[in-house]
């Protein structure tokens, strides 16, 4: 697109304002999920995964800790079928939004040295983030860290998707070609 998405008719940039915003949500929403879940917690990641260990069961608990973990609930591991299930879902919709949201980075003026990179970071964060479960249930609790690195690279890969676009459609200073 030669005018960049500056030069698009205020239909368009409305619509791909509203789109973004809505992306937005869904994926505010998504990470509130995943804390809600996991608390941000490597211990709680984990223990999600790989459910509750039975020495921990063993152990006597305070008044207090008894109290949370009755709130919390007890956690069994993750069975082969739920990844699975968990798996197939993602592996189509985070890769459909990406490529969308690629889309519509690739109509801006950005370079093409840093679109790359961007493109980059969001394969990485797609594959870890799909990885991660598998690997902290069944390869070792370790991989908890691929967890939190994928998210990082998809947090800066949405925010990149999100408001580059936003940027060049509403704020750019400079209307012409770079």
């Amino acid at each position: 697109m030669s005018g960049g998405m500056w030069l698009l008719p205020i239909s368009n940039k409305i619509f791909f304002t509203f789109f973004l915003f809505i992306m937005s949500v869904a994926i505010g929403l998504g990470f509130l999920n995943y804390y809600e879940r996991t608390g941000l917690s490597s211990q709680k990641t984990i223990r999600y995964y790989c459910g509750d260990k039975e020495e921990e069961l063993d152990t006597p608990l305070s008044a207090e800790e008894n109290k949370l973990k009755l709130e919390e609930g007890l956690f069994f591991p993750k069975s082969y079928r739920e990844l699975l299930e968990v798996t197939h879902t993602h592996i189509f919709s985070i890769p459909i939004v990406m490529f969308i949201l690629s889309r519509i980075l690739a109509m801006t003026h950005t370079r093409e040295g840093l679109k790359i990179i961007i493109y980059g970071v969001s394969f990485m964060g797609i594959i870890l983030n799909l990885a991660a479960p598998w690997l902290i249930r069944y390869a070792c609790h370790h991989f908890v860290i691929a967890f939190t690195v994928s998210n990082i690279l998809l947090i800066l890969s949405f925010g990149a998707y999100i408001f580059i676009p936003l940027y060049e459609m509403w704020f750019r200073p400079d209307h012409s070609a770079p």
